[in-house]
């Protein structure tokens, strides 16, 4: 694993009109898309490289941004269960909190790229999640990658959109995480991250010569009881997939 999560960015900040306020005044979006049809719509991004022309000649890195259905169950107005419906999770994990380096935040599988990687983004990203929470690549299929971003420390690092098949390698509870790397593992609906109530800050920030919102996210997770703080390169990837996936223009 390489810390490239949560320091993605500078704080930075802009003297343009963006402010959490606003921010906060987006309307609430409705997920009315099917997994199937989000699956599709993240596919048509397509695998070809979306690096920014300045960090091309980097070094490289990836990280695996991981996605699986899981059956949800809709409540009625009597708390009963009235049908199931598939709903597309993204996998996250947490660096163990005495790592010397970014101790406890919340990121993708990922590292820099290896030797034995033959300069092949995706293989970067499926070995990184095969070493940090045992996925198998045979369970994990790349379906899109996202734009090349610059890391703090000057890598070129690629978000590789991962389907998980079958679904339940990658339930939290049925990961074999590395303690050296990784402390713990959760699920987060994608539909999640499109909504701006979910978003406990946004901060304006210019990296690269490109203006982003600093987002950071609390996510309280069920299974666990714990509170998660996501932030940085990870909270602006997700937040980028999911905008894509339920085709929201922002």
């Amino acid at each position: 694993m390489v810390a490239i999560d949560g320091i993605l960015f500078r704080p930075l900040l802009l003297a343009f009109a963006a402010s959490q306020s606003s921010f906060h005044e987006q309307s609430t979006i409705k997920m009315t898309d099917s997994a199937e049809s989000i699956i599709s719509k993240l596919r048509s991004l397509g695998m070809e490289k979306k690096d920014m022309p300045h960090i091309a000649d980097r070094r490289r890195a990836s990280v695996l941004v991981p996605l699986f259905e899981r059956v949800v169950a809709a409540v009625g107005d009597n708390d009963s269960a009235i049908s199931n419906s598939n709903s597309l999770h993204v996998l996250l994990t947490q660096r163990p909190q005495n790592m010397k380096s970014h101790g406890g935040e919340v990121c993708f599988p990922g590292g820099k790229q290896d030797p034995e990687d033959e300069g092949d983004d995706v293989r970067t990203a499926m070995r990184e999640a095969h070493e940090e929470v045992g996925l198998h690549p045979q369970h994990v299929e790349s379906i899109s990658r996202m734009e090349s971003l610059e890391s703090k420390h000057g890598l070129c690092v690629t978000p590789i959109i991962g389907l998980i098949s079958p679904s339940s390698v990658a339930e939290p509870s049925q990961l074999t995480l590395n303690a050296d790397e990784v402390e713990a593992a959760f699920a987060v609906p994608l539909e999640y991250f499109v909504d701006p109530e979910n978003c406990d800050s946004a901060v304006p920030v210019n990296w690269g010569g490109k203006n982003f919102l600093l987002r950071t996210y609390l996510y309280d997770d069920p299974e666990s009881g714990r509170q998660f703080k996501i932030w940085g390169f990870t909270a602006h990837v997700v937040h980028e997939v999911a905008m894509k996936a339920f085709a929201v223009h922002h």
